[in-house]
């Protein structure tokens, strides 16, 4: 390194001839030594401080946030490696994916309080937390993105960049919607690294049951590939590309708009929501769990939602079948909690709905009040912080298991790697079928798509037509 330095130096020396430096007097080369040797220190320094705040050079070094206090007496975040993604998916609509969303950053704020003045890995902040909902099929404002911002939550995004808007399936199909599937993916990448700037819990919300959108190649499977924790192929900490990633998640998220893609992603690990009972729950957990499983996306566990208090079906009756059956059949995977139904829950999402009952600052203070009765019976039915440890556990090792392989892939080539995706995701691996992009001169589907061959609709030309052919939803 001193050798080429030396010759830089001579190249770049004001006579820009060599000679004039090798025969200089002692003096000049002394001088010309200090440089060299002051540029070496300054060099060396710079990549010991680089590398000492990248969060991928010891994966063992715990989550924590300083917390410092900015001008305004307010607490920020100054978080110390890359935040937790945790995915919500649920085994049907409406099973309440988005009020487990809620649960989990009410959750992280009531335990915060709680140890306030203990282990800081409990001590969250608002600006610690994120939530994103990638995909959505609907666009009305929902309980979450209120409770988001009663509790300074301000990383709040409901409505991402993928939305099953009425008639999209069908304009996709027949390439009259302007976005690419890969460029939706991307979209919804960018997104969530974005929300992910300067936080320590990301919790992104999924649409529906794990298949919706595969009829674009935007199921909840692959955008949780797509926003994945970014990471690089090279097990070095020093490479360039896990540099950038490392600073796009280290609250330097302006400064990585433009610069190289990441080469890998580490799926989000997911949660799924499951149904009260305990036979058609395990089996929808199952089939639903394969359905990730199948895109090598991890599935740490499930949250079963809305049981009954009483009976034969009762929550406890339903916890010992259950827990029964994860110890037995699925030691690797975990039911994290059992959460009976809480009626308050229901009336504040009817009262939201409703115009004509008080008025909407009343009705917007009862669902308020009604989210934090639900996080207080949340917290005491579900491990929060299991789950989050669990998720970055099983991302760290995707990424110790992909690095490794890496590494050897010029002795073990592709089946090195189709082996190590087996074994993580514990199922076959098949990518999906790719959408192809149809041409709209040769397609049958739409009398309209031939006239503008080689021309994308925009969402309101997309709707209009849909409505006027009858359509009720994407």
């Amino acid at each position: 390194k001193a050798s080429k330095l030396h010759s830089f130096l001579r190249n770049v020396h004001p006579d820009n001839n060599a000679s004039a430096i090798d025969n200089a007097n002692s003096g000049e080369n002394i001088r010309w030594n200090n440089l060299e040797n002051e540029i070496l220190h300054s060099m060396n320094t710079a990549w010991s401080e680089l590398l000492h705040q990248n969060p991928h050079t010891s994966s063992d070094q715990p989550n924590k946030s300083s917390n410092p206090t900015s001008d305004d007496g307010k607490k920020t975040s100054n978080v110390s490696k890359p935040p937790i993604r945790i995915f919500i998916a649920g085994d049907k609509s409406q099973v309440g994916k988005s009020s487990i969303s809620l649960g989990i950053l009410g959750s992280l704020l009531a335990t915060s309080s709680k140890y306030n003045n203990h282990d800081e890995n409990y001590r969250y902040q608002p600006g610690d937390l994120a939530y994103i909902k990638p995909a959505t099929q609907c666009e009305q404002t929902q309980l979450i993105e209120h409770y988001c911002k009663h509790k300074g939550i301000e990383a709040c995004v409901p409505i991402g960049p993928i939305v099953y808007y009425k008639g999209f399936t069908r304009a996709f199909l027949r390439g009259e919607v302007r976005n690419t599937e890969e460029e939706l993916l991307e979209m919804a990448a960018r997104a969530v690294d974005e929300v992910c700037d300067g936080k320590k819990v990301v919790v992104v919300d999924g649409v529906g049951y794990p298949a919706v959108g595969s009829i674009t190649g935007t199921d909840n499977a692959s955008v949780a590939v797509a926003c994945g924790r970014p990471f690089d192929d090279a097990s070095s900490s020093t490479s360039q590309v896990d540099i950038i990633s490392s600073a796009c998640e280290d609250g330097m998220g302006a400064a990585c708009h433009g610069a190289e893609a990441p080469k890998n992603r580490a799926p989000i690990p997911v949660l799924l929501v499951g149904k009260s009972g305990v036979g058609d729950a395990v089996d929808s957990f199952n089939l639903n769990a394969t359905y990730f499983a199948n895109r090598n996306v991890p599935v740490i566990g499930a949250i079963f939602n809305k049981l009954s208090t009483e009976g034969f079906y009762s929550l406890e009756n339903c916890k010992e079948a259950i827990d029964m059956y994860f110890s037995k059949r699925q030691p690797k995977r975990k039911a994290y909690g059992y959460i009976p139904e809480i009626p308050s829950l229901k009336i504040a999402r009817e009262a939201m709905a409703k115009d004509n009952v008080s008025s909407e600052e009343e009705k917007l203070n009862t669902s308020l009040q009604m989210a934090d009765s639900f996080v207080e019976e949340f917290s005491k039915c579900v491990n929060v912080h299991e789950i989050l440890r669990d998720a970055e556990e099983v991302t760290t090792e995707y990424i110790r298991q992909h690095q490794a392989q890496s590494s050897q892939g010029s002795i073990n080539g592709k089946s090195a790697a189709l082996k190590r995706d087996h074994n993580f995701a514990g199922s076959h691996s098949m990518q999906p079928a790719k959408i192809p992009r149809l041409d709209p001169q040769v397609s049958k589907l739409n009398i309209v798509s031939a006239r503008n061959a080689g021309f994308s609709l925009t969402r309101d030309q997309i709707e209009a037509m849909a409505s006027a052919a009858g359509a009720a939803g994407g």
